[in-house]
């Protein structure tokens, strides 16, 4: 089974998440802020991590920077989920090795499409 990993402070995106891939078979693992989200990708190990860009604690980009610091984590991809569509920032989310970048507001159909796209053979 497929592992994923959101990180977003957002309740309500939290909540739309786990309702968008509840149908799907993937294992879904939900982080609240970018600390927790860190511990939660170095003991799941997921096959991809969703982050939002703007977080308490640590930024996605923080996590990003320290998985890439990380031999065990270095090859997990990371989408940043950002409500921003200006250049400059979707730029500096690749600057920070995104695999992709995900604008907020999503529907579900688009997140899930967007994680199917790291599972298709």
């Amino acid at each position: 089974m497929s592992k994923v990993v959101f990180c977003e402070d957002d309740p309500m995106i939290r909540k739309l998440v786990r309702t968008a891939l509840s149908s799907t078979s993937h294992q879904v693992h939900v982080a609240e802020d970018g600390k927790r989200c860190l511990a939660l990708i170095d003991e799941v190990r997921p096959d991809v991590v969703f982050s939002d860009v703007m977080m308490p604690e640590m930024d996605g980009f923080a996590v990003a920077d320290a998985m890439h610091e990380s031999a065990d984590l270095a090859h997990i991809p990371i989408v940043f989920m950002t409500a921003s569509v200006q250049r400059e920032q979707i730029e500096q989310c690749f600057r920070h090795g995104a695999a992709g970048h995900l604008a907020k507001p999503f529907t579900m159909s688009e997140l899930r499409a967007r994680v199917a796209q790291f599972f298709k053979s």
